[in-house]
């Protein structure tokens, strides 16, 4: 028995051994590779620079594939389309500009760029056509009330809706870019809201507070503009709506007496998904920012999401006995607005082609 279990640690041992060695053989070749590609690029410019062109095409070929990082890929394409233009090869440099815009569509041109180089960059176009983000945010809820209901007089009501505070969310989104200057959002978002509703009662010597938490799943749609891109910067406004699906809704009431007063009444959190119309529509009107980096671009946005459906059901206002005949509180027919302010992080996939001869010739 005792040697099945020594012989069972022995082997997982050497399998772990084994992986070890493994990984860091691998390591080393990959070092190795790039080690001896950084020598050929080197090698390569020394050749350029003699003039000697006629090996560098066959030298850098194999570590263009995998050995270069992405500066050295860069120089490396760089120098190559440089050699096909030198040696009056226009068909293999525009293969190679091409090949070289595929893979990095961000380049943009150096200083010390030649002006033959930078005749046939000017040769392609990079267009966007659609680009992946993830955003996170912070939202805070206005309520629009559209008729009061109370189990007192009206006229003496004394009540107020406010913020249940800033909530967060976390959205994923695809953007289709009709041009340059606008495209179209479509997107799916987790979100967490609330709000609370306070109002003073016997003659004001009690209040009476109902908060709600909600979560909701979002499906944002809207149209973007654009009117001018200042270098990095492009400033841009947008319009559209957004469905809203109500996951989970939590109301809690509470009485409290005030000045001295201590009849307070605490409840406990109940759900509200019963009272609660679940779909709800909203229009949604904002501006952004986005900012330029290397793969895509930084955005901020802060828009205003009117809502369009009221949010407590009409036939179920009445049906809370505990809220109705406990605490005489009765759901007012009211909206849910939003003031929103996301950050996120677009990734965009370009296509890249030779622009129109006629925008060639300008």
């Amino acid at each position: 028995m005792k040697s099945l279990v020594i012989k069972k640690n022995l082997s997982k041992i050497l399998i772990s051994f084994g992986i070890i060695v493994f990984f860091l053989f691998s390591g080393n070749i990959a070092f190795s590779q790039q080690e001896l590609c950084l020598s050929k690029l080197k090698k390569a410019q020394e050749l350029f620079d003699s003039g000697l062109i006629e090996e560098i095409p066959t030298m850098l070929d194999s570590c263009l594939k995998s050995g270069f990082n992405k500066q050295q890929a860069i120089q490396a394409y760089r120098l190559l389309i440089q050699v096909y233009l030198f040696d009056y090869n226009q068909e293999k440099a525009e293969q190679t500009m091409l090949s070289m815009l595929t893979q990095f569509p961000e380049y943009e041109i150096q200083s010390n760029d030649p002006v033959e180089f930078v005749n046939l960059y000017n040769l392609f176009q990079a267009t966007p056509l659609y680009s992946f983000s993830v955003n996170t945010g912070l939202n805070i809820t206005n309520v629009s009330l559209l008729e009061q209901f109370s189990t007192g007089n009206l006229n003496n009501l004394n009540s107020e809706y406010k913020s249940g505070g800033i909530k967060a969310g976390i959205r994923f989104s695809f953007e289709k870019y009709i041009n340059t200057k606008s495209w179209i959002t479509i997107g799916l978002g987790y979100k967490f809201s609330g709000f609370e509703n306070q109002e003073k009662s016997n003659f004001e010597r009690e209040l009476l507070t109902f908060s709600e938490k909600m979560q909701w799943l979002n499906i944002p749609h809207y149209y973007n503009y654009s009117f001018k891109q200042y270098k990095r910067v492009t400033p841009y406004v947008f319009v559209g709506g957004q469905f809203a699906f109500l996951v989970k809704s939590e109301g809690e009431l509470s009485n409290i007496g005030l000045g001295g007063n201590s009849s307070g009444l605490g409840g406990i959190s109940k759900d509200m998904l019963p009272y609660r119309n679940r779909v709800n529509y909203s229009a949604i009107l904002g501006v952004g920012i986005r900012y330029k980096i290397a793969t895509g671009y930084l955005r901020f946005n802060a828009y205003y999401a009117k809502g369009l459906v009221s949010y407590v059901k009409d036939d179920s206002r009445y049906a809370d006995g505990e809220n109705l005949y406990y605490y005489n509180y009765i759901d007012d027919k009211i909206k849910l607005n939003s003031f929103n302010f996301t950050f996120g992080y677009s990734y965009i996939f370009y296509k890249i082609s030779k622009k129109p001869i006629l925008d060639n010739l300008n």
